[in-house]
Formats: structure tokens, sequence, C-alpha cells
């Protein structure tokens, strides 16, 4: 009867084991060890840097801690519910990238949302409008950003939000590097410029 009752509990305890390994087992289906594309969280922080080349952002958190992130051609960003590519970025915008770790243990993204752009944040606190005219000294389309060169001979770089309306849109896609202009916005610096619309 003892070996019996040996065998027995040898039994049910092996079979409590491999019930215990399986449920480890489907833990470990939730982001195990080794398994970076489960394995995700995200930094929030200030975009300090886009560097195109490299396909870098760096992002400055709350806490003063910076980071660089990859990113690849389908990363998308995300503000107010609508995708736009990474070169709608600019610095000082306020961002939670989803933060992956690829095979070589980097961090890249393929998800930016954009909790508060830059012309937002500087917008912040009843600052009034300006306006300026100028030449077009350059365009850059990706980035949705153009150059212009005042009466003063500053260079101004201004900026086209990313819920600009239609109309301001189609009036970016049409300028040419030549053109005077006439716009309206905010000052976010010396030579930096928040576009509101064309007049």
């Amino acid at each position: 009867m003892r070996p019996i009752k040996h065998l027995a509990i040898v039994l049910v305890l092996s079979l409590l084991v491999l019930a215990g390994c399986d449920e480890i087992g489907q833990l470990g289906g939730l982001g195990g060890l080794g398994d970076y594309g489960n394995v995700s969280n995200d930094i929030v922080g200030e975009v300090r840097d886009i560097d195109t080349r490299a396909r870098e952002i760096e992002i400055r958190t709350d806490s003063g801690r910076t980071s660089r992130i990859r990113y690849d051609v389908d990363t998308q960003v995300i503000y107010r519910q609508r995708n736009y590519p990474v070169g709608n970025l600019e610095r000082g915008d306020y961002v939670a990238a989803r933060v992956q770790q690829d095979r070589d243990g980097r961090n890249y993204t393929n998800t930016i949302t954009v909790r508060e752009a830059a012309q937002d944040r500087a917008s912040i606190g009843g600052k009034r409008i300006d306006r300026i005219e100028g030449r077009v000294e350059y365009i850059d389309g990706r980035r949705g950003t153009f150059e212009i060169r005042d009466s003063r001979n500053r260079l101004m770089v201004v900026s086209v939000p990313f819920n600009a309306p239609r109309a301001v849109v189609d009036r970016f896609n049409r300028l040419r590097n030549g053109d005077e202009v006439r716009i309206e916005g905010y000052a976010v610096s010396s030579d930096r410029f928040d576009l509101e619309s064309f007049l």
C-alpha cells in the first residue's frame, strides 16, 4: 500500500509542477525576457533635436533626462487624431513616443503622439500676434517650414502648424524661392516664427 501512496503523491506533485510551468509560459507571452518586440513603454518629453540623416529624435523628459530614439519611414506622428510623417515634428513639441527595443537593444519608435505642438505652447498666455514680410529664401516641404529674409536683412524660419487650414497649406505648397510674402503669427524667438496665416 505504501508504494502506491508514494506513487500517487509523486504523480499529483508532477501535475502541479507542470501546471505551474504552463502558467509561467503564458506569462512570458506578455513580454518575457528576450522578447523585445513585445516590451514597450512611453518616453514623454520635449523634442530637442531631430536628426533626419541618422533618423533619430532626441527627447528631454520632465525629469531632465535625454533619450535618443530611432525611427523609420513607417513611424507615424499622431496629432489631434490625424497622422503625419516624422518630418512634421519640430523642436519644442511635447510628445509621447512609444518605445521598443530592436534586436541590438537600441530604442526605436513607430508611434509618436504629439500632446502639445510647439506653436501651441509658444502662444499660451495671450501672446500678441505679429506680422512680418519678406522674401522667401528656402522651403523645406518635409518639415513644413520656410525661411524669409525681412527688410532688415534678418533671416526668419517660419513653421506651418500641424493643424493649419487648407488655405494655408495650399499657399505653402505654392511657395517658391524669391516670392515676396506677408504673414502673421507668433514670434517664438528672434529668428523663429509660427505661422497663423498668409496676408
